[in-house]
């Protein structure tokens, strides 16, 4: 983001004593002058959720797991409360908590609740398949939301029946607002995306009021 990369050559794992498994590349960073006005943490949050579940759509990242949702509603509410703007908890709808030893149960598919896009090959030609997803396996669970995880374990939640509030669902609807009607990236996967296009998902999310970090 701070800096134009340019590709200059490759070179080969035989440069190298001992060898690598790998090639490697040598590029040349230009700083950009002036720097983007974008703060560097809400920029990082973003991009650690969109390649957070690897070959997965940004629809999946974003709208497949509880966890994220929640914390992008901790994010619009921290941004309410520092624009003096009241929030409207209303009334929600008792929920089913994963608790990550859930594989077989069955999920309200207009909740988003633990299903994911996956493509098994990475090939994007291949037809969607859908997999329910444990939220509590570390290999898939971007870092932002691990602490909070291991938070509701100690606190002995983690599995309980949790109210779906009003807030809740609003923010569901700005992120798929976001994804799918203002920038079109829903059925899009981060690793064939470019700057631009994050750079547009980000001033999505902004002007619906969520600002990461």
């Amino acid at each position: 983001m701070y800096a134009h990369v340019t590709h200059i050559l490759k070179i080969g794992r035989s440069n190298f004593k001992p060898p690598p498994q790998v090639d490697s590349s040598a590029v040349r960073l230009v700083t950009k002058n002036p720097r983007p006005g974008i703060k560097f943490e809400e920029w990082d949050a973003m991009l650690r959720v969109c390649f957070g579940r690897k070959n997965r759509t940004l629809r999946a990242g974003w709208l497949g797991g509880r966890k994220v949702l929640e914390w992008v509603e901790g994010c619009w509410r921290g941004w309410c409360a520092l624009n003096d703007i009241p929030v409207d908890e209303g009334e929600g709808m008792d929920v089913e908590q994963p608790s990550g030893q859930g594989n077989g149960r069955e999920v309200n598919e207009d909740e988003w609740d633990g299903i994911m896009d996956v493509d098994d090959l990475g090939d994007d030609n291949n037809p969607k398949q859908q997999e329910e997803v444990d939220d509590d396996n570390d290999d898939e669970l971007p870092d932002l939301f691990k602490q909070a995880r291991e938070a509701n374990t100690m606190n002995g939640t983690s599995g309980k029946r949790k109210k779906k509030g009003k807030v809740f669902e609003l923010v569901r609807e700005k992120v798929r607002k976001v994804l799918e009607d203002d920038t079109g990236l829903a059925d899009r996967r981060a690793r064939t995306l470019d700057q631009n296009d994050f750079l547009r998902l980000l001033l999505a999310f902004n002007k619906e009021g969520i600002h990461f970090g």
